[in-house]
């Protein structure tokens, strides 16, 4: 599956697999990570995750069709990009492995950069419908981060450590769900844009779709890298645990229409939404 089918292709339980195919696909084949892609197939069937599945994406058009609903989630996907930002510049940091330090320093800047998308997003779909004080204060969501600058441990950083292959798991399954969620984020931000904006809005999708999958792809990479060296956890068994993990929190997240958390954002809660809903307080829309 390559990415013009993964974009047309409907919500449905083994979209989760489409997602790790399509960033594996080179034009001619998809498997090139064979322990990865037999993980995570068997525990897709053992625990099935809601975020694959229509229900899942009809609840988030129903949530997206309110404007307000919709920018404060936008400004809730730059915090956490910032903040996943900020966790991969103290992980790049601290690997031992110099091909896993430039992969993560890359994921780190592309977050980073994404902060400042989906603010420009905002901007797009509901232009104005900020305080502009607070519009400026929002930049701030972004560490700013470059690949001309060293990565360093943030202070206090529980991620200022070596990477394990549990890690490359969770940011891999976290990946799927982003790109899911941005999948559903298109045709959303498309009924809200001015017309006269929707062309600025298509390269900016289509420059994080293109991030998303290679995210997707080089942690799926890592992961097989990892499984093939002597003295590692079952992969299936892992895969499965995080999978449950992540199946466990969407379920809750979901009664408070949240679909921007990532398992380690949430273990904030219950400030973690709470934060982003305070952000209504400085949206000029009517409800």
């Amino acid at each position: 599956m390559d990415v013009s089918d993964l974009l047309n292709a409907e919500p449905k339980p083994i979209r989760v697999e489409q997602v790790a195919r399509a960033a594996l696909f080179d034009g001619r084949r998809d498997d090139a990570c064979p322990n990865y892609l037999s993980a995570l197939h068997e525990a897709l069937a053992e625990e099935p995750p809601p975020f694959g599945t229509r229900a899942y994406s009809d609840i988030y058009h129903d949530a997206a069709s309110d404007g307000r609903w919709l920018a404060v989630s936008l400004i809730t996907n730059a915090e956490r990009e910032g903040d996943g930002a900020t966790r991969l510049w103290s992980m790049a940091a601290c690997s031992p492995d110099k091909h896993e330090q430039l992969r993560l320093k890359v994921h780190a800047v592309d977050e980073s950069r994404h902060a400042l998308f989906y603010l420009a997003l905002l901007d797009f779909a509901f232009p104005g419908m900020t305080d502009p004080l607070f519009r400026r204060e929002l930049r701030n969501l972004s560490p700013h981060y470059s690949m001309r600058m060293e990565p360093f441990p943030v202070p206090g950083s529980p991620y200022a450590k070596a990477p394990s292959i549990d890690d490359f798991v969770q940011m891999n399954i976290a990946e799927i769900r982003t790109t899911i969620h941005h999948l559903m984020q298109r045709p959303a931000l498309s009924m809200h844009a001015p017309a006269q904006n929707k062309d600025g809005i298509t390269p900016i999708l289509d420059s994080l779709l293109c991030d998303e999958l290679r995210h997707v792809a080089y942690t799926a990479k890592l992961i097989e890298r990892h499984s093939q060296r002597a003295a590692q956890p079952d992969l299936r068994a892992l895969v499965c645990k995080r999978l449950r993990d992540f199946n466990q929190i969407t379920n809750e997240e979901l009664g408070n229409l949240a679909f921007d958390c990532s398992v380690a954002c949430c273990a904030k809660r219950p400030n973690c939404r709470a934060k982003a809903l305070s952000v209504t307080a400085f949206i000029d829309m009517p409800i």
